[in-house]
């Protein structure tokens, strides 16, 4: 499906944002449903919803409408995580505790039932994306923009270059610099670098 018209989005019209959802929903759902489906699955779509509600002031703010996917899969991200902070903290309050292995399924007791896959062995090469572009928010938005059109695209250098009006040798040193931030973005999430390699093998 393609992105709709950025322009539209910014004067609200109604067809475009029908678009924009139908094209944003399949990341908002993928990286709620990613976060809680373990904890909180029955929360998964009004996470979603809440996540789009919240992207919609913030378009003004993008230079390209390509930019809204990423966005969407960190403020969904983030509104999956404080979730998960209120129900630990209710659960805490009402006198119920939880060790972090059992948390994270690391206890050492094999004699038990086997621990439930990991939500990664149910995404498909989609939902892999919406993995990648949660560490493209790190990134400088000028930076992002060239990687999504490089690696989500297909365009090639001289595209990207026109598209932005930069020289050849400036998408390159760009590309080059993101995905520097991708790489130390990573190796800070040693946990979120395992999973992504147990997806690829």
């Amino acid at each position: 499906m393609n992105p709709p018209n950025l322009n539209d989005l910014c004067r609200g019209d109604a067809d475009a944002w029908d678009e924009a959802f139908r094209w944003l929903w399949p990341t908002l759902r993928a990286v709620a449903q990613l976060n809680l489906s373990r904890f909180l699955p029955q929360d998964v779509e009004d996470v979603a919803i809440d996540a789009f509600e919240e992207l919609v002031p913030k378009v003004r703010k993008v230079k390209v409408v390509e930019e809204l996917k990423p966005l969407a899969a960190s403020i969904a991200h983030n509104r999956a995580v404080g979730a998960l902070r209120k129900y630990f903290a209710a659960k805490r309050g009402a006198g119920q505790t939880h060790s972090f292995e059992s948390l994270t399924g690391t206890t050492d007791d094999s004699s038990g039932p086997a621990v439930a896959k990991s939500p990664l062995d149910e995404l498909d090469q989609a939902e892999l994306s919406v993995l990648i572009a949660q560490l493209l928010t790190d990134l400088k938005p000028e930076h992002r923009a060239l990687l999504n059109d490089f690696y989500f695209g297909g365009l090639s250098y001289e595209q990207i270059a026109s598209k932005h009006c930069l020289a050849i040798g400036t998408v390159g040193v760009y590309l080059k610099r993101g995905l520097e931030v991708i790489r130390r973005s990573i190796e800070r999430q040693p946990k979120l670098l395992k999973e992504l390699e147990v997806f690829l093998r």
